[in-house]
């Protein structure tokens, strides 16, 4: 489910941050290299006055430097972001990333069933159709989302959501329990991206929140379309 990186004005803006930002670092240490000579007034002993040139040591711009290292962080933060986030789809509103129709299996147990995983882009095109076998007579399908600060939309960083996995599970408690579960991995599951962001979310200015989300319904033949919100995933029945 990975889209191609775009560049585009927020790109642009991101690179202008960067480029003022390490022209204020250039800008702070080039003082510390000598400094501009100037022409001064003298006058010696028996009153006579003559001019000389003299080296004028320049200051330090420790307010210039932290500028630029604060610019060049946040753009070089919000770079990686906006470059990671590509794998996931951009969720700017309720959207359908898959369809699922399971089917269970007669006479096995404990019980198994076909499910058919059919996901979506966020512009409605069909990804990838596959079906698979599963030990259970539930479906559960599982996903990361992340979500980012409004004003993040200004640099094309949206909140962001990726299928992760599909699972097979049990409605009997003591299969759940003892029983083995198949487990499909979808999309790379939890990347590093995520893995990074989910432990930093809680101090990061750049993300308000990463979390899971998962959505199960039984093996009864139905087909469903997923829909995943600000919320996270449900289900529900096919063009209803």
């Amino acid at each position: 489910m990975t889209t191609p990186i775009q560049v585009g004005l927020p790109q642009i803006v991101l690179f202008v941050i960067g480029v003022l930002g390490v022209g204020l670092l250039i800008s702070s240490l080039m003082s510390l290299s000598g400094g501009r000579r100037e022409m001064e007034l003298f006058e010696d002993e028996y009153g006579h006055q003559y001019r000389r040139w003299r080296r004028k040591r320049r200051r330090f711009g420790w307010k210039r430097s932290i500028s630029g290292v604060f610019l060049l962080m946040v753009a070089l933060g919000l770079l990686w972001i906006a470059t990671s986030v590509q794998a996931y789809l951009g969720l700017t509103s309720d959207i359908k990333v898959a369809t699922v129709q399971a089917s269970q299996f007669t006479g096995t147990n404990p019980p198994q069933m076909a499910v058919r995983l059919t996901t979506f882009d966020d512009q409605g095109k069909q990804l990838d159709s596959k079906m698979y076998q599963l030990n259970g007579d539930r479906w559960i399908l599982m996903g990361n989302m992340i979500k980012f600060p409004t004003w993040m939309n200004i640099f094309g960083i949206h909140s962001g959501y990726k299928l992760t996995q599909l699972e097979g599970m049990y409605s009997d408690p003591n299969l759940e329990s003892n029983n083995k579960h198949t487990v499909i991995v979808l999309n790379g599951g939890d990347d590093n991206f995520f893995k990074t962001v989910y432990k930093q979310a809680w101090s990061s200015p750049f993300v308000d929140a990463a979390y899971g989300s998962a959505t199960f319904l039984p093996a009864d033949d139905h087909v469903y379309d997923i829909y995943v919100s600000q919320t996270g995933l449900y289900a529900k029945p096919e063009n209803k």
